[in-house]
Protein backbone atom coordinates (compact mmCIF):
# COMPACT_ATOMS: atom_id res chain seq x y z
CA UNK A 1 0.00 0.00 0.00
CA UNK A 2 1.17 3.63 -0.68
CA UNK A 3 0.82 5.72 2.17
CA UNK A 4 2.26 9.07 0.25
CA UNK A 5 -0.79 10.82 -0.02
CA UNK A 6 -1.53 11.16 3.52
CA UNK A 7 2.02 12.06 4.35
CA UNK A 8 1.76 14.72 1.23
CA UNK A 9 -1.57 16.23 3.00
CA UNK A 10 0.40 16.50 6.55
CA UNK A 11 3.24 18.33 5.11
CA UNK A 12 0.94 20.35 3.04
CA UNK A 13 -1.33 21.43 6.40
CA UNK A 14 2.38 22.38 7.99
CA UNK A 15 3.32 24.71 5.10
CA UNK A 16 0.45 26.71 4.98
CA UNK A 17 0.75 28.77 7.75
CA UNK A 18 4.45 29.77 6.50
CA UNK A 19 3.27 30.64 2.67
CA UNK A 20 0.77 32.62 4.26
CA UNK A 21 3.56 34.28 6.39
CA UNK A 22 5.58 34.77 3.28
CA UNK A 23 2.48 36.31 1.10
CA UNK A 24 1.72 38.65 4.23
CA UNK A 25 5.32 39.91 4.83
CA UNK A 26 6.22 40.34 0.88
CA UNK A 27 3.63 40.63 -0.94
CA UNK A 28 1.20 42.43 1.37
CA UNK A 29 -2.58 44.38 0.39
CA UNK A 30 -4.39 46.78 0.98
CA UNK A 31 -7.88 45.88 3.17
CA UNK A 32 -11.29 46.49 0.52
CA UNK A 33 -12.38 48.68 3.20
CA UNK A 34 -11.36 50.25 6.64
CA UNK A 35 -11.33 47.88 8.91
CA UNK A 36 -13.67 47.60 11.87
CA UNK A 37 -12.07 47.75 15.22
CA UNK A 38 -11.00 43.94 16.73
CA UNK A 39 -13.31 44.51 19.58
CA UNK A 40 -16.20 44.33 16.77
CA UNK A 41 -14.63 42.21 14.22
CA UNK A 42 -13.41 39.22 16.16
CA UNK A 43 -16.91 38.86 18.05
CA UNK A 44 -18.27 38.98 14.38
CA UNK A 45 -16.18 36.71 13.01
CA UNK A 46 -16.69 33.88 16.37
CA UNK A 47 -20.21 33.98 16.05
CA UNK A 48 -20.02 33.45 12.20
CA UNK A 49 -17.93 30.45 12.88
CA UNK A 50 -19.67 29.03 16.29
CA UNK A 51 -22.97 29.21 14.49
CA UNK A 52 -21.55 27.19 11.26
CA UNK A 53 -19.89 24.55 13.24
CA UNK A 54 -23.55 24.70 15.04
CA UNK A 55 -24.86 23.86 11.70
CA UNK A 56 -22.87 21.41 10.05
CA UNK A 57 -21.51 19.37 13.05
CA UNK A 58 -24.28 18.90 15.89
CA UNK A 59 -23.28 16.67 18.89
CA UNK A 60 -21.66 17.27 21.94
CA UNK A 61 -18.51 19.16 22.81
CA UNK A 62 -15.72 17.45 24.04
CA UNK A 63 -11.62 18.16 24.73
CA UNK A 64 -9.56 18.39 21.30
CA UNK A 65 -6.04 17.43 22.19
CA UNK A 66 -4.10 20.81 22.27
CA UNK A 67 -1.30 19.70 19.65
CA UNK A 68 -4.18 18.98 17.24
CA UNK A 69 -6.03 22.71 18.30
CA UNK A 70 -2.96 24.58 17.51
CA UNK A 71 -2.67 23.33 14.00
CA UNK A 72 -6.43 23.85 13.44
CA UNK A 73 -6.01 27.52 14.20
CA UNK A 74 -3.40 27.56 11.91
CA UNK A 75 -4.52 25.71 8.96
CA UNK A 76 -7.99 28.21 9.57
CA UNK A 77 -6.09 31.34 10.00
CA UNK A 78 -3.36 30.94 7.18
CA UNK A 79 -6.55 30.01 4.68
CA UNK A 80 -8.05 32.72 5.14
CA UNK A 81 -4.80 35.12 4.89
CA UNK A 82 -4.20 33.08 1.16
CA UNK A 83 -7.91 33.06 -0.40
CA UNK A 84 -9.45 36.51 1.32
CA UNK A 85 -6.48 38.42 2.47
CA UNK A 86 -4.55 37.66 -0.82
CA UNK A 87 -6.77 36.61 -3.66
CA UNK A 88 -9.99 38.06 -2.72
CA UNK A 89 -8.01 41.38 -2.19
CA UNK A 90 -6.44 41.28 -5.69
CA UNK A 91 -9.42 40.03 -7.38
CA UNK A 92 -11.38 42.70 -6.10
CA UNK A 93 -9.23 45.36 -7.63
CA UNK A 94 -9.32 43.90 -11.43
CA UNK A 95 -12.65 42.85 -11.11
CA UNK A 96 -14.92 44.13 -8.21
CA UNK A 97 -15.98 42.90 -5.24
CA UNK A 98 -19.22 40.89 -6.02
CA UNK A 99 -16.81 38.86 -8.81
CA UNK A 100 -13.77 38.53 -6.23
CA UNK A 101 -16.13 36.70 -3.34
CA UNK A 102 -17.83 34.45 -6.17
CA UNK A 103 -14.54 33.17 -7.49
CA UNK A 104 -12.77 32.85 -3.92
CA UNK A 105 -15.32 31.01 -2.55
CA UNK A 106 -15.74 28.48 -6.00
CA UNK A 107 -12.11 28.00 -5.05
CA UNK A 108 -11.80 27.22 -2.04
CA UNK A 109 -14.29 24.61 -1.91
CA UNK A 110 -12.87 23.06 -5.06
CA UNK A 111 -8.98 22.85 -3.34
CA UNK A 112 -11.32 20.51 -1.10
CA UNK A 113 -12.47 17.88 -3.41
CA UNK A 114 -9.07 15.75 -3.86
CA UNK A 115 -10.00 15.04 -0.14
CA UNK A 116 -13.47 15.28 0.86
CA UNK A 117 -15.25 14.46 -2.73
CA UNK A 118 -18.76 16.68 -3.37
CA UNK A 119 -20.25 16.76 -0.24
CA UNK A 120 -16.85 18.23 1.36
CA UNK A 121 -17.18 20.89 -1.89
CA UNK A 122 -21.04 21.48 -0.88
CA UNK A 123 -20.02 22.57 2.70
CA UNK A 124 -16.73 24.64 1.64
CA UNK A 125 -18.97 26.37 -0.39
CA UNK A 126 -20.80 27.24 2.55
CA UNK A 127 -18.26 27.84 4.84
CA UNK A 128 -16.40 30.14 2.04
CA UNK A 129 -19.24 32.08 1.21
CA UNK A 130 -19.75 32.80 4.83
CA UNK A 131 -15.88 33.79 6.19
CA UNK A 132 -15.95 35.57 2.53
CA UNK A 133 -18.42 37.59 3.80
CA UNK A 134 -17.22 38.28 7.76
CA UNK A 135 -14.09 39.81 5.39
CA UNK A 136 -16.09 41.98 3.06
CA UNK A 137 -18.59 42.69 5.71
CA UNK A 138 -16.22 43.90 8.71
CA UNK A 139 -12.63 44.55 6.13
CA UNK A 140 -10.98 42.55 8.93
CA UNK A 141 -8.66 39.43 8.07
CA UNK A 142 -8.30 38.58 11.58
CA UNK A 143 -12.45 38.44 11.87
CA UNK A 144 -12.33 35.91 9.38
CA UNK A 145 -9.63 34.34 10.28
CA UNK A 146 -11.08 33.99 13.75
CA UNK A 147 -14.57 32.23 12.11
CA UNK A 148 -12.24 29.76 10.32
CA UNK A 149 -10.48 28.85 13.47
CA UNK A 150 -13.27 28.53 15.67
CA UNK A 151 -15.38 26.89 12.84
CA UNK A 152 -12.68 24.23 12.14
CA UNK A 153 -11.86 23.58 16.31
CA UNK A 154 -15.56 23.22 16.99
CA UNK A 155 -16.15 20.81 13.72
CA UNK A 156 -13.08 18.23 15.42
CA UNK A 157 -14.90 18.56 19.22
CA UNK A 158 -18.41 18.03 18.18
CA UNK A 159 -17.47 14.78 15.46
CA UNK A 160 -17.83 11.69 16.66
CA UNK A 161 -18.59 12.96 20.28
CA UNK A 162 -21.84 10.66 19.86
CA UNK A 163 -22.77 7.21 19.07
CA UNK A 164 -22.40 7.04 15.46
CA UNK A 165 -25.11 6.75 13.11
CA UNK A 166 -26.07 3.02 12.31
CA UNK A 167 -24.52 2.89 8.28
CA UNK A 168 -26.16 -0.90 8.20
CA UNK A 169 -28.65 -2.83 10.54
CA UNK A 170 -29.94 -5.76 11.16
CA UNK A 171 -32.86 -6.19 14.24
CA UNK A 172 -33.92 -9.47 15.21
CA UNK A 173 -33.00 -11.35 12.10
CA UNK A 174 -33.67 -15.01 10.87
CA UNK A 175 -32.79 -16.78 7.59
CA UNK A 176 -33.31 -20.61 7.85
CA UNK A 177 -32.05 -22.86 4.78
CA UNK A 178 -34.66 -26.31 5.11
CA UNK A 179 -33.94 -27.56 8.54
CA UNK A 180 -30.96 -25.50 9.30
CA UNK A 181 -31.07 -22.17 10.73
CA UNK A 182 -28.31 -20.08 9.78
CA UNK A 183 -29.46 -16.94 11.36
CA UNK A 184 -31.47 -16.75 14.41
CA UNK A 185 -32.72 -13.18 16.24
CA UNK A 186 -29.24 -11.53 14.73
CA UNK A 187 -28.89 -7.71 16.06
CA UNK A 188 -26.11 -6.01 14.12
CA UNK A 189 -25.50 -2.43 13.46
CA UNK A 190 -21.92 -0.94 11.80
CA UNK A 191 -22.04 2.86 12.59
CA UNK A 192 -21.00 6.08 10.38
CA UNK A 193 -16.72 6.19 10.97
CA UNK A 194 -16.86 2.26 12.33
CA UNK A 195 -15.00 -0.98 11.96
CA UNK A 196 -16.85 -3.66 12.91
CA UNK A 197 -15.11 -6.80 12.91
CA UNK A 198 -17.63 -10.15 12.66
CA UNK A 199 -16.16 -13.13 14.45
CA UNK A 200 -17.08 -17.02 14.49
CA UNK A 201 -15.95 -20.47 13.58
CA UNK A 202 -16.51 -21.64 10.25
CA UNK A 203 -20.84 -21.89 9.75
CA UNK A 204 -21.34 -19.68 12.51
CA UNK A 205 -23.52 -17.14 9.86
CA UNK A 206 -21.00 -14.39 9.08
CA UNK A 207 -21.33 -14.74 5.47
CA UNK A 208 -25.12 -15.14 5.86
CA UNK A 209 -25.65 -11.95 7.37
CA UNK A 210 -22.94 -10.38 5.16
CA UNK A 211 -25.55 -11.67 1.95
CA UNK A 212 -28.67 -10.23 4.01
CA UNK A 213 -26.87 -6.73 4.21
CA UNK A 214 -26.15 -6.76 0.40
CA UNK A 215 -29.55 -7.55 -0.54
CA UNK A 216 -28.67 -10.70 -1.65
CA UNK A 217 -30.69 -12.81 0.36
CA UNK A 218 -34.46 -11.60 2.12
CA UNK A 219 -34.69 -12.69 5.59
CA UNK A 220 -37.45 -14.94 6.51
CA UNK A 221 -38.17 -12.55 9.64
CA UNK A 222 -37.08 -9.59 11.22
CA UNK A 223 -35.79 -5.97 9.61
CA UNK A 224 -32.90 -5.00 7.49
CA UNK A 225 -31.43 -1.13 6.70
CA UNK A 226 -29.06 -0.13 4.82
CA UNK A 227 -28.13 3.41 4.83
CA UNK A 228 -31.68 4.52 5.77
CA UNK A 229 -33.53 2.09 3.10
CA UNK A 230 -33.63 -1.75 1.74
CA UNK A 231 -30.45 -2.86 0.97
CA UNK A 232 -32.40 -4.03 -2.67
CA UNK A 233 -32.90 -0.58 -3.45
CA UNK A 234 -30.86 1.20 -6.17
CA UNK A 235 -29.56 4.17 -3.86
CA UNK A 236 -27.88 1.45 -1.24
CA UNK A 237 -26.67 -1.09 -4.15
CA UNK A 238 -24.42 2.22 -5.49
CA UNK A 239 -23.63 3.50 -1.89
CA UNK A 240 -22.24 -0.06 -0.62
CA UNK A 241 -19.08 -1.31 -2.29
CA UNK A 242 -18.19 -5.08 -0.87
CA UNK A 243 -15.33 -8.04 -1.44
CA UNK A 244 -16.76 -11.59 -1.43
CA UNK A 245 -14.95 -14.26 -0.45
CA UNK A 246 -14.74 -15.61 -3.82
CA UNK A 247 -14.67 -13.61 -7.01
CA UNK A 248 -14.38 -13.84 -10.85
CA UNK A 249 -12.67 -11.64 -13.05
CA UNK A 250 -13.01 -11.59 -16.85
CA UNK A 251 -8.96 -13.56 -17.26
CA UNK A 252 -8.20 -11.47 -20.49
CA UNK A 253 -9.06 -8.22 -19.71
CA UNK A 254 -6.05 -6.04 -17.72
CA UNK A 255 -6.25 -4.94 -13.95
CA UNK A 256 -6.03 -0.88 -14.94
CA UNK A 257 -9.23 -1.74 -17.70
CA UNK A 258 -11.02 -3.53 -15.02
CA UNK A 259 -10.64 -0.83 -12.06
CA UNK A 260 -11.55 2.10 -14.62
CA UNK A 261 -14.65 -0.86 -15.62
CA UNK A 262 -15.74 -0.89 -12.19
CA UNK A 263 -15.08 3.23 -11.39
CA UNK A 264 -17.20 3.99 -14.28
CA UNK A 265 -20.01 2.45 -12.67
CA UNK A 266 -20.66 5.15 -9.60
CA UNK A 267 -21.20 8.37 -10.11
CA UNK A 268 -18.39 9.96 -7.80
CA UNK A 269 -15.84 7.07 -7.99
CA UNK A 270 -12.22 7.48 -6.87
CA UNK A 271 -9.73 7.59 -9.82
CA UNK A 272 -8.43 4.63 -11.03
CA UNK A 273 -5.11 5.42 -10.43
CA UNK A 274 -5.13 5.83 -6.55
CA UNK A 275 -6.98 2.79 -6.05
CA UNK A 276 -4.11 0.98 -8.24
CA UNK A 277 -1.36 2.89 -6.43
CA UNK A 278 -3.21 2.54 -3.18
CA UNK A 279 -3.59 -1.21 -3.13
CA UNK A 280 -0.21 -1.70 -4.54
CA UNK A 281 -1.60 -2.89 -8.12
CA UNK A 282 0.48 -0.17 -10.04
CA UNK A 283 3.06 -2.01 -11.49
CA UNK A 284 0.79 -4.67 -12.96
CA UNK A 285 -1.76 -2.08 -14.59
CA UNK A 286 -1.13 -3.66 -17.45
CA UNK A 287 -0.96 -7.31 -16.91
CA UNK A 288 -4.41 -9.28 -18.18
CA UNK A 289 -6.11 -10.21 -14.57
CA UNK A 290 -5.76 -14.35 -15.21
CA UNK A 291 -1.88 -13.81 -15.08
CA UNK A 292 -2.10 -12.52 -11.36
CA UNK A 293 -1.14 -14.45 -8.06
CA UNK A 294 -3.47 -15.10 -6.17
CA UNK A 295 -2.46 -12.45 -3.80
CA UNK A 296 -2.33 -9.86 -6.30
CA UNK A 297 -6.06 -10.75 -7.51
CA UNK A 298 -7.45 -10.25 -3.64
CA UNK A 299 -5.66 -7.41 -3.52
CA UNK A 300 -7.58 -6.22 -6.31
CA UNK A 301 -11.51 -7.69 -5.27
CA UNK A 302 -10.43 -5.25 -2.10
CA UNK A 303 -10.03 -2.32 -4.31
CA UNK A 304 -13.04 -2.84 -6.39
CA UNK A 305 -15.01 -2.47 -2.76
CA UNK A 306 -13.47 0.60 -2.75
CA UNK A 307 -13.96 2.10 -6.37
CA UNK A 308 -17.54 4.51 -5.67
CA UNK A 309 -15.79 6.03 -2.44
CA UNK A 310 -18.81 3.92 -0.80
CA UNK A 311 -20.56 5.18 2.51
CA UNK A 312 -20.46 1.27 4.03
CA UNK A 313 -17.70 -1.27 2.77
CA UNK A 314 -18.38 -4.87 3.66
CA UNK A 315 -15.41 -7.26 3.69
CA UNK A 316 -15.41 -10.61 3.61
CA UNK A 317 -12.92 -12.54 4.41
CA UNK A 318 -10.27 -9.20 2.26
CA UNK A 319 -6.61 -10.82 3.77
CA UNK A 320 -7.33 -14.19 3.22
CA UNK A 321 -3.70 -15.24 0.92
CA UNK A 322 -2.24 -11.84 1.70
CA UNK A 323 1.22 -11.85 3.15
CA UNK A 324 2.11 -9.36 6.04
CA UNK A 325 2.94 -6.55 4.42
CA UNK A 326 0.40 -6.35 2.40
CA UNK A 327 -2.65 -7.18 4.90
CA UNK A 328 -1.02 -4.37 6.67
CA UNK A 329 -1.02 -2.17 3.56
CA UNK A 330 -4.54 -3.14 3.62
CA UNK A 331 -5.40 -2.51 7.31
CA UNK A 332 -4.15 1.24 6.29
CA UNK A 333 -6.74 1.77 3.88
CA UNK A 334 -9.54 0.31 5.82
CA UNK A 335 -8.50 2.87 8.57
CA UNK A 336 -8.02 5.75 6.36
CA UNK A 337 -11.71 5.12 4.93
CA UNK A 338 -13.15 4.74 8.19
CA UNK A 339 -11.29 8.09 9.04
CA UNK A 340 -13.25 9.70 6.55
CA UNK A 341 -16.70 9.09 8.38
CA UNK A 342 -17.28 5.83 5.94
CA UNK A 343 -18.86 2.47 7.94
CA UNK A 344 -16.92 -0.85 7.28
CA UNK A 345 -18.04 -4.60 8.30
CA UNK A 346 -15.38 -7.11 8.24
CA UNK A 347 -15.23 -10.67 8.86
CA UNK A 348 -12.23 -12.71 9.24
CA UNK A 349 -10.63 -15.35 11.13
CA UNK A 350 -7.48 -13.38 11.56
CA UNK A 351 -7.76 -12.44 15.54
CA UNK A 352 -5.04 -10.09 15.33
CA UNK A 353 -6.45 -7.98 12.22
CA UNK A 354 -9.90 -7.54 14.57
CA UNK A 355 -8.02 -6.41 17.75
CA UNK A 356 -5.69 -4.20 15.17
CA UNK A 357 -8.16 -2.61 13.20
CA UNK A 358 -12.04 -3.22 14.88
CA UNK A 359 -13.61 -0.33 17.27
CA UNK A 360 -16.26 -2.72 18.19
CA UNK A 361 -16.39 -6.81 17.61
CA UNK A 362 -19.06 -9.10 17.07
CA UNK A 363 -19.07 -13.13 18.16
CA UNK A 364 -21.34 -14.68 16.37
CA UNK A 365 -21.95 -19.06 16.78
CA UNK A 366 -24.38 -20.83 15.60
CA UNK A 367 -26.28 -18.14 14.16
CA UNK A 368 -26.84 -16.08 17.25
CA UNK A 369 -24.91 -13.17 18.96
CA UNK A 370 -22.95 -14.35 21.62
CA UNK A 371 -21.22 -10.92 22.70
CA UNK A 372 -19.95 -8.01 21.16
CA UNK A 373 -18.01 -4.46 22.39
CA UNK A 374 -14.52 -3.83 22.26
CA UNK A 375 -11.22 -6.09 22.05
CA UNK A 376 -10.60 -5.66 25.66
CA UNK A 377 -14.23 -6.65 26.58
CA UNK A 378 -14.24 -9.77 23.86
CA UNK A 379 -11.62 -10.86 26.06
CA UNK A 380 -12.63 -10.06 29.99
CA UNK A 381 -10.29 -12.27 31.96
CA UNK A 382 -8.71 -14.71 29.24
CA UNK A 383 -4.85 -13.27 29.06
CA UNK A 384 -5.28 -13.52 25.06
CA UNK A 385 -8.35 -12.35 23.10
CA UNK A 386 -7.77 -15.75 21.11
CA UNK A 387 -8.52 -17.22 24.87
CA UNK A 388 -11.34 -15.33 25.30
CA UNK A 389 -13.25 -16.18 22.07
CA UNK A 390 -12.82 -19.74 22.57
CA UNK A 391 -14.14 -19.65 25.82
CA UNK A 392 -17.27 -17.67 24.35
CA UNK A 393 -17.64 -19.57 21.69
CA UNK A 394 -17.44 -23.61 23.71
CA UNK A 395 -19.77 -21.67 26.32
CA UNK A 396 -22.30 -20.75 23.74
CA UNK A 397 -22.12 -17.18 25.26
Amino acid sequence: MNVAPERRVLVSLLALPCVAAALLVRLPTAPLRAPLPLAVALPVGLLAGALLSSLLARGRLRGVPATLALLLVAVGASEEVLWRGFALVRLAVAWGVVPALVLTTLGFAATHYPALRARGVRIHLLTGAVFATVFVATGSLAGCAAAHALYNLLVVARRGAGPPAAAASLHGVVKRFGAVTALDGVDLSVGEGEIVALLGPNGAGKTTAVRVLLGLLRPDRGTVEVLGGDPRSPAARTAIGATPQEMSFPPTLRVGELVEFVCAHYREPLPAGVLLETFGLADVARRQVGGLSGGQRRRLAASLAFAGDPQLAILDEPTVGLDVETRRGLWDAIRRHAGRGRAVLLTTHHLEEAEALAHRIVVVARGRVLAEGSAAQIKGAAPTLEEGFLALVRSGG
